[in-house]
């Protein structure tokens, strides 16, 4: 019995192992450094995250240095992560809605966040004096990012 469920545990590890996965990353917030520009992440808040088609999780202390790195490397992506900006739960950016506004400072310098919701999203924008973008609108490049 015992050889069994050891088997059966081999077996499902085995069948998860190198794959990407739904699960929202984990990034440990004041040590973890962005793939992007090196360094720490600090703030839930702005951090986004990508898993390639291979199972490699890629963190970034803002969305901006995440749409830059992808566009820059070109990887095959599994799935795209944000945090909505007030609850700073993990939010899969293609359900986010996101906001830039001059009159937030994300650490690059983009003013770029996201809400889970759109009616939140306006909301956001309205108080940040910004606009809304769509994920799509976003990777498409149909906003200027000011990261570095």
């Amino acid at each position: 019995m015992k050889r069994t469920i050891w088997l059966l545990l081999l077996f499902l590890i085995g069948c998860h192992a190198g794959g990407p996965t739904d699960e929202a990353p984990e990034i440990a917030y004041g040590r973890d450094v962005c793939d992007a520009c090196n360094m720490i992440i600090d703030e839930a808040r702005f951090a986004a995250s990508y898993v390639t088609t291979t199972g490699e999780v890629r963190k970034f202390e803002s969305i901006e240095d995440m749409v830059s790195y992808h566009h820059d490397h070109e990887e095959a992506v599994h799935i795209f992560w944000v945090h909505d900006y007030d609850s700073e739960e993990w939010v899969r950016a293609d359900k986010a809605f996101f906001i830039q506004s001059e009159d937030i400072q994300s650490p690059m310098g983009g003013g770029l966040f996201a809400a889970a919701d759109e009616t939140h999203a306006h909301r956001l924008a309205d108080v940040w004096h910004g606009s809304v973008l769509t994920f799509t609108e976003l990777m498409a490049g149909d906003v200027a990012l000011h990261s570095h």
